[in-house]
């Protein structure tokens, strides 16, 4: 099981406090901790080793009880491993119910929200490396797709950054953080505004000389593409929130976001409007599926805020956004509709 270490530092005058929330909750939660005094002896290190899936709660509980100020910080890091084990199975059969359990916790088996957050956060934020990963992948994507090359189209949408700021968009909706879905958003756009700037460039420079498979392929939409960025788009948040990056690649080749937006580009560069028009309508698709089934994804895995206040602004954000993006599908699936007939 994944482990996870939290480290409290805290003044050495509210020692007995902390000392005995973490005794009153250690039976239930399964976690040992012990404390250490540091260098300029005003403070203590309280050290807990827990499972991952406990951690959100305890990280709620420590906040509530600190009620927080800056006295006292929190450190959260992995473990890889400890002796003597931490006994999962025992504390299955005997705990009839969590000490944290509640309204405001996090999903069971899930990484912390705050955790979450931060990892979410470093791929929703604008840098360089983001702008040059979208302009190489476009790259590496529209050669892909005019030669109609699967490995080379695999390899664009692995490279592509695009899913980070949709699930921080999805976060962000979640929580009702409208920084994050701001910084979310401006990320978003400037990679698929940089994506599709390039391939019609590509376009009008080189032209579609062949109406190859994998540009056919990117050019229409069915009904079970909307199922498929359902599905993969779920897949994709119940990754994040387990903190398993490396299944995000499956995610990346399923979830296709990068190759129609690029297959847009061209057929617009090369004045192929149909075309043009059913890859948009693919990679809006992709968008609002992924978004939509983040959000509720999100939310089955009860990541949600602490605070009541905050719960009742994200309540409404996400009440908010469901309809937008259910009424953007309505509407794409009636052009679906009309193309189709």
């Amino acid at each position: 099981m994944a482990l996870r270490v939290i480290e409290v530092v805290t003044p050495r005058s509210d020692k007995d406090e902390v000392k005995k929330s973490l005794e009153e909750h250690q039976p239930d939660a399964g976690y040992v901790f012990w404390a250490s005094p540091l260098d300029d002896e005003e403070f203590l290190s309280f050290r807990v080793i827990l499972d991952v899936a406990e951690t959100g709660n305890v990280l709620d509980e420590l906040e509530e009880l600190f009620a927080w100020t800056d006295k006292y910080r929190i450190v959260v890091y992995p473990a890889e491993a400890t002796l003597p084990r931490l006994d999962k199975l025992t504390q299955e059969e005997t705990r009839e119910h969590t000490a944290f359990s509640g309204e405001g916790t996090d999903g069971g088996g899930s990484i912390s929200r705050e955790e979450l957050y931060n990892d979410v956060l470093d791929t929703s934020l604008l840098s360089k490396h983001y702008v040059m990963l979208v302009l190489f992948s476009s790259l590496v994507g529209i050669i892909g797709l005019l030669r109609g090359n699967v490995a080379i189209i695999i390899g664009a949408m692995v490279l592509a950054p695009l899913l980070g700021p949709n699930v921080g968009l999805s976060l962000a909706t979640t929580l009702g953080d409208a920084r994050l879905s701001r910084e979310a958003l401006k990320t978003l756009a400037v990679g698929v505004g940089l994506c599709f700037a390039l391939s019609v460039g590509a376009g009008l420079l080189l032209g579609v000389p062949e109406m190859n498979r994998e540009l056919a392929a990117r050019s229409v939409t069915a009904y079970s593409d909307i199922v498929l960025a359902m599905v993969s788009g779920a897949a994709g948040i119940i990754t994040v929130t387990l903190g398993v990056p490396t299944s995000l690649v499956g995610v990346m080749v399923a979830l296709s976001l990068l190759p129609p937006l690029i297959a847009c580009g061209l057929f617009l560069g090369a004045e192929r409007f149909s075309e043009a028009g059913g890859a948009s309508l693919l990679f809006a698709v992709n968008i609002i599926c992924l978004n939509l089934a983040g959000v509720g994804t999100f939310l089955v895995q009860g990541i949600r805020p602490l605070s009541w206040w905050d719960k009742e602004r994200a309540r409404k954000a996400t009440l908010r956004a469901a309809l937008v993006w259910t009424l953007l599908l309505a509407v794409l699936v009636g052009l679906m509709f009309l193309r189709a007939h």
